[in-house]
């Protein structure tokens, strides 16, 4: 099925008016967005997929509107991301109680431009776990755009016990890369998340979501100079590849996933909230559209939890959070035949079989101490701690790429209320990450050992993930009122960023970021 590009933009306008018309539906107070942010980040079903329960954490109606530009720069980085990003983002978000039922809704358009992004001519995304792919050497600039809307809806209480929800999610991106051998892009997204949540009393409560996400990117590849060829790979995994020339390859994406997840709460002295999700994803890339081709497929199996604990007393508030995720991924790969025919022409698949396999596990855990202050914080502190494991493996000719990391997080947050009368307020944060490599290799069994996937775009992608590094992070934020007999604040958020690594083969990357907006 095409996309409906031509009537793309009608349907985002009505979605962005949507999106700002739940916050005028009617307010509840006086929330800057130090204090709206803060409440988000300690409502238990707001980071599940289960809509339905988010009454039970009776979050508070407010809103917020943050435009905003973003800016990296630095060597410290994998190929394809680009030595160079700069984005401008508009952002909105709500929520509202109508009647006994409640709504929230975003709206987020941003708009990026990356600078000398290498090997890839096929995905907007080059990260996003699809390996076929086509890539050339010459390192060429990029400019996307993304829009993202999205709504979670729970129903008024059935009996007093059970609540109805749905969750749903639309993305529309495009992207051109501006280089010999040039591509433009279109991407969609939708995914559905009905869910439902039971009271078995005041203090027990149970969740289950289900999950349906359906995805396509068209890929259109071409030179501009038509009298010079250009190289290019297609890339099959760890630096497996099959040389071409020419104008690259018309790539057509598609894919769909499935999946659920169960949820409990305990809300009692201390508050238990327990998320468990499974998904199974499945993506072909074709090559071309008049007589496509089938150029490879992946097949995902993915587990992830969460754990979150809160008790809360007079003068403090304990957090803790711990997340786990493993993920499995097969690539799939095809012997083709074109037969010739009037009516059965076209390419038919005489053998297929898995040739790569792709393993992700990663635990993370958070601990935060808050110092209570209205509905904000006087002060806060915060340890974390994380494990990142890659293990990828090609089957034949054997290559693997092995990497075990092991991260240390500490910060501290305080804020200063600079004036009574129009509620203005400054927080200041510092964020200290320090990432240590365990174990690392990446072996090349191929016959193909000399060809720069092998030499240059793994190498530098081996280098990046076992790189040692520190990161040190500011955040800053002020809030205001607009007028003290107004419900409207408006906000300055800042974030500086600086990473530096221990590697021979890199330096540094720096991350600089300024939005300014309103909360109602």
């Amino acid at each position: 099925m095409s996309i409906p590009y031509n009537n793309l933009y009608k349907i985002l306008s009505l979605s962005a008016c949507f999106a700002w018309a739940i916050p005028s539906l009617g307010q509840e107070g006086n929330h800057s967005i130090i204090e709206q942010e803060q409440e988000i980040e300690y409502l238990q079903w707001e980071h599940s997929q289960n809509a339905a329960g988010l009454q039970l954490d009776k979050p508070k109606q407010h809103s917020s509107l943050a435009a905003g530009y973003k800016k990296t720069d630095g060597n410290f980085r994998r190929p394809q991301a680009g030595e160079s990003i700069g984005n401008l983002h508009l952002y909105t978000r709500g929520n509202v109680y109508l009647k006994k039922g409640y709504l929230q809704g975003y709206f987020d358009y941003s708009r990026n431009s990356i600078c000398n992004a290498e090997y890839n001519s096929s995905l907007i995304d080059p990260f996003r776990e699809m390996p076929y792919v086509t890539a050339d050497t010459n390192a060429s600039d990029w400019l996307n755009q993304h829009y993202k809307i999205g709504f979670k809806a729970s129903s008024a209480p059935i009996a007093e016990k059970l609540y109805l929800g749905l969750g749903a999610n639309f993305i529309a991106s495009s992207g051109a890369k501006q280089r010999d051998i040039r591509t433009v892009n279109r991407y969609y997204q939708l995914d559905l998340q009905p869910s439902l949540s039971y009271s078995l009393n005041d203090q027990h409560h149970l969740g289950a979501n289900f999950l349906y996400k359906n995805f396509k990117e068209e890929a259109n590849n071409s030179n501009s100079v038509t009298h010079i060829s250009q190289g290019y790979f297609a890339l099959l995994g760890l630096g497996n590849s099959i040389s071409g020339l020419g104008a690259g390859r018309t790539m057509n994406y598609q894919g769909d996933a499935f999946g659920g997840g169960v949820q409990y709460q305990y809300q009692g002295a201390i508050k238990v909230f327990l998320n468990a999700n499974y998904t199974v994803q499945a993506e072909d890339a074709n090559v071309t559209f008049s007589n496509p081709r089938p150029g490879g497929s992946i097949l995902m199996k993915k587990w992830d939890g969460s754990l979150h604990l809160q008790k809360e007393g007079e003068a403090f508030l304990h957090g803790f959070r711990a997340d786990l995720l493993q993920s499995n991924m097969n690539g799939i790969e095809y012997i083709n035949e074109f037969i010739s025919g009037t009516e059965s022409e076209g390419f038919y698949t005489r053998f297929q079989s898995v040739r790569s396999k792709y393993k992700r596990q990663a635990f993370s855990g958070r601990y935060e101490l808050l110092r209570k202050s209205g509905d904000a914080y006087n002060w806060k502190a915060a340890a974390s701690l994380r494990y990142n494991k890659l293990d990828d493996r090609y089957l034949i000719p054997a290559s693997q790429m092995f990497v075990e990391n092991m991260g240390y997080g500490l910060e501290g947050h305080k804020l200063f209320s600079l004036s009574a009368n129009l509620k203005s307020q400054l927080s200041i944060g510092l964020r200290v990450l320090l990432n240590k490599n365990f174990d690392a290799a990446y072996e090349y069994s191929g016959a193909d050992a000399e060809t720069l996937p092998v030499m240059d775009l793994e190498q530098r992608n081996y280098q990046f993930y076992k790189a040692d590094y520190q990161q040190f992070e500011v955040p800053i934020y002020y809030a205001q009122q607009l007028r003290s007999n107004s419900n409207v604040q408006v906000f300055v958020k800042g974030n500086l960023q600086w990473i530096k690594t221990d590697s021979y083969t890199f330096s540094d990357r720096k991350h600089f970021n300024l939005s300014i907006g309103a909360t109602f």
